[in-house]
């Protein structure tokens, strides 16, 4: 399993449960935000997630059968100044990853995306089903990447299986 933001909070305890569960894990981080030691000495491969050839090199050379995706900027305040960087970053990062799990014939993914997506619902029990209004650049573009997968999961002859995960509070 390749684990993409594996040297950030959330990517390195992940990755030590799943390697504590038997499986082979690989981290793959640009430790902008992460950090190595997180990883406690699990194979790693620091690269860009926006760099397609060594994210496909990386998952035919590690031989990864699923992807773990926590690689993402996070911080609502920071989506609300620079937008840009959010939707360059988690949206086309993302699909960097997609294109490079095709070429390397990987097909499950996990995306880690975020209760933001919901926006603010001020007093309504929020589950699955409900409503997805985004109020800043860090929730529109997880609820973008959504999305995306949803759609190249749908199209003709696609053959990826995923799961999103929206966090409330990670801890």
């Amino acid at each position: 399993i390749l684990i993409t933001g594996g040297a950030g909070y959330v990517g390195s305890a992940c990755l030590r449960y799943v390697a504590e569960q038997g499986h082979d894990v690989m981290a793959y981080d640009s430790l902008v935000m992460g950090h190595e030691q997180a990883m406690d000495g699990h194979a790693f491969v620091e690269g860009d997630i926006a760099d397609t050839a060594l994210l496909t090199q990386t998952l035919k050379d590690f031989g990864a059968d699923a992807v773990m995706h926590f690689a993402a900027a996070t911080y609502v305040g920071e989506s609300v100044e620079n937008p840009e960087y959010y939707y360059r970053n988690n949206v086309s990062g993302t699909l960097s990853l997609l294109n490079a799990m095709r070429a390397a014939g990987v097909n499950r993914l996990l995306f880690s995306s975020t209760c933001a997506t919901y926006g603010e619902q001020d007093g309504v029990l929020l589950d699955e089903t409900s409503p997805q209004r985004p109020t800043n650049a860090y929730g529109a573009s997880k609820r973008a990447v959504e999305e995306i997968i949803a759609h190249m999961a749908a199209a003709p002859g696609a053959d990826l299986s995923h799961v999103f995960f929206r966090y409330f509070n990670v801890a």
